[in-house]
């Protein structure tokens, strides 16, 4: 098996070790997350213009067609 040339000689692989256990060490140090109470109808019930799904499909169909003409290109051939 061949050694990764990283890893040759052992202070390297003692340092490598070292860097990835204090990098576990720290992400599991981290604060456990909190319990966050969203309330999505905070608004009294009314909808946004962006929540209509019409808006949506109106939207992609505009992208669709913007992106076929940019990408058609030019048809004119150079001689």
């Amino acid at each position: 098996m061949k050694m990764i040339t990283a890893i040759k000689t052992p202070i390297k692989a003692f340092t490598l070790l070292l860097l990835t256990t204090l990098s576990s060490l720290y992400t599991f140090a981290q604060e456990a997350p909190t319990k966050v109470d969203v309330d999505i109808n905070a608004d009294g019930g009314g909808s946004v213009w962006y929540g209509q799904p019409w808006v949506w499909a109106v939207g992609v169909a505009i992208f669709i067609l913007v992106l076929v003409i940019v990408t058609r290109g030019n048809k004119s051939t150079d001689a």
